[in-house]
């Protein structure tokens, strides 16, 4: 009897001493992960453009979300130091594959991520709280807000694509409804 309770002991102190190391394991892991999370932010090449057109060249900008790219932009500058400037002194920004730009509608200034460079319009897009906003520009033109209901989508676009009589016909028809068809189209065309 002696043996059997002297080997629960053995067993329960053996668990206890598991669940201990299991969760120190499991903190030191959070711990890792937040300090990567602090430290090990990712920087991307890239290039700026100022409102004044002055342009930097290779310098690294820091990887934030499209919704906090529109806000701020962080990059290291050719000595390593880490520059904030304000995103209204940006005209445009590039990081790696991606594009921010500052467009202007409705009597503003916007940024907007660039989600296609087309050779006859742009498409532009702005998530504003979960929901995506997209802006179609004319290459150097008029730029509109693409609405969100499908009756003034198919209004408002086919209008503003109405030198396209293909194209904007079948929007109208509900035949075309997605804006990234619509401006592949429209730049093939």
């Amino acid at each position: 009897m002696h043996n059997i309770f002297a080997y629960l002991y053995t067993s329960l102190t053996e668990e206890k001493f598991k669940l201990k190391k299991m969760k120190s394991n499991i903190i030191m892991f959070a711990i890792f992960m937040f300090s990567i999370s602090i430290y090990g932010q990712e920087f991307v090449n890239g290039s700026i453009v100022t409102q004044r057109y002055d342009t930097i060249s290779n310098v690294k900008i820091k990887k934030v979300s499209d919704a906090k790219s529109l806000l701020h932009l962080t990059y290291l500058d050719k000595d390593g130091n880490e520059q904030k400037p304000a995103i209204e002194t940006i005209k445009c920004y590039s990081r790696g594959e991606e594009v921010y730009c500052r467009i202007y509608n409705s009597g503003e200034m916007i940024s907007a991520k660039q989600v296609v460079k087309g050779t006859k319009i742009n498409l532009f897009e702005r998530v504003v709280n979960g929901s995506k906003i997209f802006y179609v520009e004319k290459v150097f033109d008029e730029l509109i807000k693409v609405p969100s209901s499908s009756n003034k989508f198919r209004k408002v676009l086919s209008s503003f694509l109405s030198d396209a009589t293909q194209i904007a016909s079948k929007i109208k028809a509900k035949e075309l409804n997605d804006i990234y068809e619509i401006v592949s189209l429209y730049n093939k065309g």
